[in-house]
């Protein structure tokens, strides 16, 4: 352990850098606040993992407000095994795939001194006496504190009693929610409750893990409806042996070619393009990112040197800096659910993005094989502009080699938003990063720094 501390100071700082930026989240179905309390949830980081014998969901949430306040309750099939994740897992698989939207290269001569800049990387994203309750109706079927949450699954066939329960135990059940409800227990799904363990801080909230027996695609969009606003994004990462999409909402990409970029404001327009097509669908299109084979192997020894080099509280694995042995048997056991069932070389990722509407939430989104398994890249070169490019820098001294960069053309009649999405690039010339789940070890995690210091550009975050 030592001799990993010793390979430098700038490895350990960047990644305590890259986890302590991840927002205040945690697992969420439908949120249930008390009625006086201002907490709305602004959106949604998701993983499912679909294997072969079971599926897990992981749910992390973006929010407004006093997280103690929060209480979340989950339609579930029969019963579930419950564990806690960390914000790393979110962080790493959002870092592999971010989208890079790339400046025009320049037709200069190549001194191999250009570089592309990563944009959207996201630095990252009450339970009762087992039983029935007083009517008989309610069956206390599981219940377990699992790190901060006190977790209750809950199986019924009455609505109203379902509801009386929840309410005489901390979770206000909107109006607007009880029809869901009773729509779930008419589908006889059962339920899984969760609220924060009296007294625990908001620094010991994590991301929740959700196994569910056999390969389940469907994910309870009509939940997570409660205590959201008027749109809710969802950033959702599938993990299988094939390249996901939603089976039952429109799915769309962004067409490299359509991508411009705009000299003028440092930007393309990746996102007015995103926009208007989820504008076109009033709000129910799931843009496909990225999908791609993915290295299981290389994923695990990412977290793994995370923990290495930042230690494992700072990973979000451990309870204490000395806790080791703990932080790597945690970050194992989420790694072998996320994976399990699956033949880990032949691991696909996709990223699905959504602006959903309070209409699209109406249903729950299930998910399939694409019609095409084709790989979606994540890194976009433009060869189209608008604007002045910029002139060719001067040639390094001692600089003798010189070759042709490759010529771009202007781009005509191109739309642009103008919100803080930006994007940055150029220099001489342009190369994809090639960064993948196989990467590991350090130099992939220093390029992680060097994105995160770059952030808040032309993403599709």
């Amino acid at each position: 352990m030592r001799a990993w501390k010793k390979l430098g100071v700038l490895v350990p700082v960047m990644l305590a850098a890259l986890v302590a930026d991840a927002r205040e989240a945690s697992a969420c179905g439908g949120c249930f606040v008390p009625p006086d309390e201002n907490t709305q949830v602004t959106g949604h980081r998701m993983v499912m993992s679909i294997g072969m014998d079971q599926s897990t969901l992981y749910d992390q949430i973006e929010y407004t407000g006093k997280p103690e306040s929060f209480a979340w309750v989950l339609p579930i099939k029969g019963t579930v095994d419950i564990g806690v994740s960390s914000d790393l897992l979110f962080n790493q698989l959002g870092f592999d795939t971010s989208v890079t939207v790339a400046a025009p290269p320049l037709d200069c001569p190549n001194y191999n001194c250009g570089k592309g800049e990563s944009e959207g990387f996201s630095a990252s994203s009450g339970g009762g006496d087992a039983g029935t309750n007083g009517g008989g109706e309610v069956t206390v079927i599981a219940q377990e504190v699992v790190g901060p949450f006190e977790t209750v699954q809950l199986e019924t066939t009455s609505p109203t009693a379902l509801a009386d329960w929840l309410e005489s135990h901390g979770y206000n059940l909107p109006d607007e929610v009880a029809p869901l409800v009773a729509q779930y227990v008419k589908e006889s799904f059962n339920f899984l409750a969760v609220k924060l363990v009296p007294g625990e801080s908001v620094s010991a909230m994590k991301p929740i893990r959700i196994t569910t027996k056999g390969s389940s695609v469907a994910l309870p969009l009509r939940m997570v409806a409660a205590g959201t606003g008027a749109t809710t994004t969802v950033t959702l990462y599938t993990v299988s042996e094939f390249r996901a999409e939603a089976a039952n909402f429109p799915n769309f990409g962004i067409e490299p070619a359509n991508v411009v970029w705009n000299y003028e404001l440092d930007r393309s327009n990746y996102t007015e393009l995103r926009d208007l097509a989820y504008k076109a669908s009033d709000g129910h299109a799931w843009l496909t990112e990225a999908s791609r084979p993915y290295s299981a192997l290389g994923f695990r020894s990412q977290i793994t040197n995370v923990i290495d080099f930042a230690g494992p509280v700072a990973s979000g694995y451990g309870v204490d800096d000395n806790d080791w042995e703990g932080a790597h048997l945690a970050a194992q056991e989420d790694l072998d659910t996320l994976f399990a069932g699956m033949n880990e070389e032949s691991v696909w990722v996709t990223r699905l993005r959504a602006e959903l509407s309070k209409s699209a939430l109406a249903t729950d989104l299930t998910l399939a094989a694409a019609a095409k398994q084709a790989e979606v890249s994540n890194y976009i070169q433009t060869t189209k502009f608008v604007g002045t490019q910029p002139a060719c820098p001067p040639p390094p001294p001692g600089c003798d080699e010189v070759t042709t960069g490759g010529g771009t053309s202007g781009g005509d009649d191109v739309a642009w938003g103008f919100d803080d999405d930006g994007s940055a690039g150029g220099g001489c010339t342009m190369g994809a990063p090639g960064i993948s789940g196989a990467a590991a070890g350090a130099g992939v995690l220093l390029l992680g720094a060097a994105a995160y210091r770059r952030r808040r550009r032309d993403s599709s975050n």
